[in-house]
């Protein structure tokens, strides 16, 4: 397994704008999770807010919905900064070290798993909208009108993951939205097969590119 140091020295000024803007996105994480912990009297309100009725209120404008993206975008975009090995993996085209077939070959069914589930029993639906999508959205606390722009987003994240060259984005991307489909499964009190469901297929799409892709091995080593 290659190890983990990074091949390059990275420049001072990047690797202090790295460290910048990684401390946001982590001092506000750090912030926010203290605040659930001690449970101020508007911690409680907001909470009881989003929580219920409704994540996505009509009221609230776009920034609440953009707010965790933007989080994620700076973690990330710090981390390119300061850890040569992400940008270079992001930028590569073809891998350079030989994989075998059978890796190879595990690794695509292990990610299309997910990806035919995403497309076909996911996205394709909230394009459709039958009668059981609507009702499902409206029992998870969703209005009718953010089903398409859902389906949107999850399709065109699966098909980055799709592309080999900006898959681990696409992995990264799904890992985002999956995550919220967890998030809302537990707020509804859903029973504990709907919860782990998005969790196993993160888990899959992860799980698949790993194996079909050296590059990826090399930035997440599981030895040194």
């Amino acid at each position: 397994m290659q190890a983990s140091a990074q091949p390059a020295p990275v420049s001072t000024k990047k690797l202090w704008a790295g460290i910048v803007i990684s401390a946001l996105p982590a001092l506000f994480l750090l912030y926010d999770g203290v605040m659930k912990l001690v449970k101020p009297s508007n911690v409680v309100e907001t909470t009881v807010r989003l929580g219920y009725p409704t994540h996505v209120r009509a009221g609230d404008g776009p920034f609440p919905i953009l707010f965790p993206v933007i989080v994620g975008a700076l973690l990330w975009g710090g981390l390119s900064l300061r850890d040569e090995r992400i940008s270079k993996h992001l930028q590569s085209g073809a891998q350079t070290v030989s994989i075998s077939k059978g890796t190879l070959w595990a690794g695509r069914v292990v990610s299309a798993i997910p990806v035919l589930m995403l497309i076909f029993a996911s996205a394709t639906p909230k394009f459709l909208k039958p009668a059981d999508v609507l009702e499902q959205f409206a029992r998870l606390g969703y209005s009718e009108n953010v089903i398409l722009g859902i389906g949107i987003l999850e399709l065109a994240c699966t098909i980055v993951y799709i592309i080999p060259r900006v898959s681990v984005l696409g992995a990264i991307l799904l890992t985002g939205y999956l995550g919220g489909a967890v998030a809302t499964h537990v707020r509804v009190g859903d029973p504990l097969f709907n919860v782990i469901t998005p969790a196993v297929l993160g888990a899959l799409i992860w799980g698949g590119l790993y194996l079909r892709d050296v590059r990826l091995r090399a930035l997440l080593p599981l030895r040194s």
